[in-house]
């Protein structure tokens, strides 16, 4: 998706229904006292701005066609409208500093035009920060329980069917790397060449010839031919567990229980649709209480009302701590 697009030095902006224009003669005064060359480095500017703005609603597009939903015009929008306002106070900060040639032949304040130099550097690091920002937003709304290629969730509700397809995928794996240590083992002892092993293997195993590549050809650091299993069965020992864990969360069901507290009646809840163990106030924490929510991990979720973090048993302990805390204050 192309937002913006610079042509004989005016940028053009177009994001739903926001729409500007900015022409480099109009920012060119602000980098006058930076550069010999003040034109060069505002268009400069103005092309780095588009930039930004089409790669963000490149990666917006990307995502959403891997979600398979429609194109979030809306969060565009938002992001192009703040960047540029972001991108304004940068040059409004630069347009205060003076170039080196100026501060120091000419005896200027030199502390002064530092503290300049401290704020344009900050309101860059802002145009950095708000699009690390948006782009992480972005990636969460359009996989809220994050993407196939990304750890598995306790909060997916998919989260128990994707581990056991998980431990299928690992077991099968193991097995065909054991039948492929034993078809190497073999046809060593018949003293039979690499290729032939190679082939051997991914005809009876399964394996791709690049995979039966990776573990028959030796590197310079291996002294035997074959697949190590050691992680994958640890991998596969971790999944099994936490199904286990899983499957007994979602068993027990949510669970809720009232506990009086100086900061009133305070309802624990633990969530096993979302897999979170909650603390729901009356009322505001005050700001002693909330500094101990969040000494324990606890985090305030406006979608839910309820400080809350993962449902284990490090979560329950923390929300009893957190309980004798602000009982005891």
């Amino acid at each position: 998706m192309k937002i913006a697009a610079l042509e004989n030095n005016i940028l053009a902006i177009v994001a739903g229904t926001f729409a500007a224009t900015i022409a480099a003669e109009d920012i060119e005064p602000q980098f006058h006292a930076l550069t010999h060359f003040p034109d060069r480095r505002a268009k400069g500017e103005l092309a780095d701005l588009a930039e930004r703005l089409n790669q963000f609603g490149a990666y917006v597009v990307e995502l959403w066609n891997k979600a398979c939903e429609p194109i979030p015009e809306a969060e565009i929008e938002a992001f192009a409208r703040r960047h540029v306002d972001l991108t304004r106070r940068y040059w409004a900060a630069e347009g205060r500093c003076m170039n080196w040639f100026i501060t120091g032949p000419a005896r200027f304040p030199v502390a002064r035009n530092e503290k300049r130099m401290r704020i344009s550097d900050a309101r860059r690091a802002d145009l950095r920060a708000h699009e690390a920002t948006a782009r992480k937003a972005a990636k969460r709304r359009a996989f809220p329980h994050g993407a196939d290629d990304e750890p598995i969730r306790s909060g997916d509700p998919s989260a128990l069917q994707r581990i056991m397809t998980r431990i299928e995928e690992l077991a099968l794996s193991i097995d065909r790397m054991k039948a492929a240590n034993a078809i190497i083992r073999r046809m060593e002892k018949e003293f039979s060449s690499e290729e032939d092993i190679i082939a051997a293997v991914a005809a009876n195993t399964g394996l791709s010839p690049e995979a039966a590549t990776r573990g028959i050809k030796l590197a310079p650091w291996q002294s035997r031919r074959g697949f190590s299993t050691t992680n994958s069965r640890a991998e596969l020992r971790r999944l099994q567990q936490r199904l286990a864990v899983l499957a007994r969360m979602k068993e027990r069901g949510t669970q809720t229980e009232e506990v009086e507290t100086s900061a009133g009646a305070v309802e624990i809840k633990e969530n096993a649709d979302i897999a979170r163990i909650q603390l729901i106030f009356p009322d505001k924490p005050d700001d002693p209480t909330r500094r101990v929510l969040k000494a324990n991990g606890f985090r305030w979720s406006p979608s839910q009302g309820a400080w809350q973090r993962h449902l284990n048993e490090a979560g329950r302990y923390a929300a009893q701590r957190v309980l004798r805390t602000i009982s005891a204050a």
